[in-house]
């Protein structure tokens, strides 16, 4: 969200600090609350209280969620073996409560409910939710979508009538931004914006490849070459190969954090690009496109990895060589980027094969190969590699009464916000491995080792997902799920 990853930032001075999307969000509303004051009838009453009402309704809601969207690492902090089964019932409750208030939270449009939303769509769904109570109330599908067109519509800041079966809302007046705010306050409101709608992007991006459901936010197969966003993420990666070219030509080698951060950001904004070209490439088959379309489509995805590889993996090969001297932040960033870029290879291949378009597979046969082995390795990465957290627990001493501090060390795996993402990762993985061994490719050690590591990653993903348990259990039976594309839920 800086504005070396978010593509509306990096032709100006701002964003350049790490940013809280909730801040963002929270500033925003106040933001548009200050506007829709402004823009009032003077005869409205009790709007002050009104506001403040829902004010406090918003953060209830956003809190809530964040609750039962980090309450999957509650175990982390015990040293007890049985922490999962001992947080089990505080995980339930917390994600019972987040689900009843996201009725509330669809009819309440602003950028807090729109987190809310996104959040809840990435809490996993506990381990001892039954099939029937999960179908009997709201999915993390429908909350992408609501959360999307939450922010369609707060964006356009209904300057338009806008009714319904219910009820009419009257347009806003028109202005030009916030209201009574100095121009350095309605750049942040810009800016904030701008992070907003590129973290809403990334949502719609990722729901369009893999819940196979058409993108709400950009255009698919017939216009999304035109739209800004994609065409600033190509500008982007141009300017950040000229900028690496002359810092190599003028002999600036050394590979700082803040060097690294820069094009891992940059880097992260390619990635979903990527995720987007092959979502586009999924629809063109699913809908049974032109052959002509297809092949547009899928030169451009070949395209895509070619540029990846010219531009940013030899930085990032060089960010990985430096590794030992990187902070803790930026080499979870690094992981994170390595693991869901090269895992759109991977669903890309595993699209192929699962329409019998065989054909298209050998001009991807070497990326392939190349994403299953750098998925593995960044998963061990991800195992070899700990964070230290500063947690606050209640202390159960009579002497010590109230709050303590205490530090735990995790894999970074363990406290990936994206398991669902991880699990197709182990499953697309262990499904080629299985097949290269059939093959006679690699020998049953091999097969072993790499299974061990699969299952050790399993291991340290939160256990209370009812996802992560399922596939755990496979894999103890020595099962695989054969053909089709892995299961992606966004509530895991």
């Amino acid at each position: 969200m800086s504005r070396y990853g978010c593509p509306f930032l990096s032709e100006s001075g701002v964003g350049e600090d790490y940013n809280s999307i909730s801040d963002v969000c929270k500033n925003l509303d106040r933001w548009m609350a200050e506007m829709s004051q402004h823009n009032r009838q003077p005869a409205w009453n009790g709007s002050t209280q009104e506001q403040v009402l829902e004010d406090s309704f918003e953060d209830e809601s956003l809190r809530s969620t964040i609750a039962a969207f980090s309450a999957r690492w509650l175990p982390l902090a015990s040293q007890s073996r049985d922490a999962t089964l001992a947080y089990q019932g505080v995980i339930l409750a917390l994600w019972r409560h987040a689900r009843r208030d996201m009725l509330r939270v669809i009819n309440r449009p602003s950028y807090q409910s729109m987190l809310a939303l996104f959040l809840f769509a990435l809490t996993p769904v506990p381990a001892g939710i039954s099939e029937e109570e999960e179908a009997d109330g709201i999915s993390g599908q429908a909350c992408i979508h609501a959360a999307l067109q939450h922010i369609q519509t707060l964006r356009a800041r209904q300057r338009s009538l806008q009714f319904n079966g219910t009820r009419v809302s009257q347009p806003m007046k028109s202005t030009d931004g916030p209201p009574n705010l100095e121009l350095n306050r309605a750049t942040d409101f810009i800016t904030a914006e701008n992070i907003a709608y590129w973290a809403a992007l990334t949502f719609d991006t990722s729901a369009s490849l893999t819940l196979n459901c058409r993108p709400l936010l950009s255009s698919g197969l017939f216009g999304f070459e035109a739209e800004l966003p994609w065409r600033l993420v190509r500008a982007g990666a141009t300017i950040f190969q000229t900028k690496l070219e002359n810092k190599q030509a003028h002999g600036h080698h050394n590979m700082t954090d803040e060097q690294a951060n820069q094009i891992i950001a940059s880097g992260m904004a390619w990635k979903l690009f990527a995720w987007k070209l092959t979502a586009v490439f999924k629809e063109a088959l699913r809908d049974g496109h032109d052959e002509s379309e297809v092949q547009r489509v899928f030169s451009l995805v070949v395209g895509a990895i070619h540029q990846f590889n010219t531009i940013y993996r030899p930085p990032l090969e060089a960010c990985q060589r430096r590794m030992p001297f990187l902070g803790q932040h930026t080499k979870l960033r690094w992981y994170s980027l390595m693991l869901h870029y090269y895992l759109s290879i991977l669903l890309l291949a595993n699209i192929i094969e699962a329409t019998d378009r065989f054909d298209l597979l050998a001009d991807i046969e070497v990326a392939y190969a190349d994403a299953e082995s750098v998925v593995v390795n960044t998963l061990m990465f991800g195992l070899q590699n700990t964070v230290k957290l500063s947690v606050k627990v209640e202390s159960k001493s009579h002497d010590d009464v109230g709050v303590t501090q205490t530090s735990i060390i995790a894999p970074f795996v363990s406290i990936d916000p994206y398991p669902h993402h991880v699990v197709a990762g182990v499953q697309l993985v262990q499904k080629a491995a299985d097949r290269e061994l059939a093959r006679g490719k690699i020998s049953q050690g091999a097969h072993e080792n790499l299974r061990a590591v699969l299952e050790r990653t399993l291991g340290h993903l939160p256990q209370s997902s009812k996802s992560v348990k399922a596939l755990r259990d496979t894999f103890s039976k020595g099962l695989q799920r054969e053909g089709g594309e892995p299961p992606m839920p966004y509530s895991v």
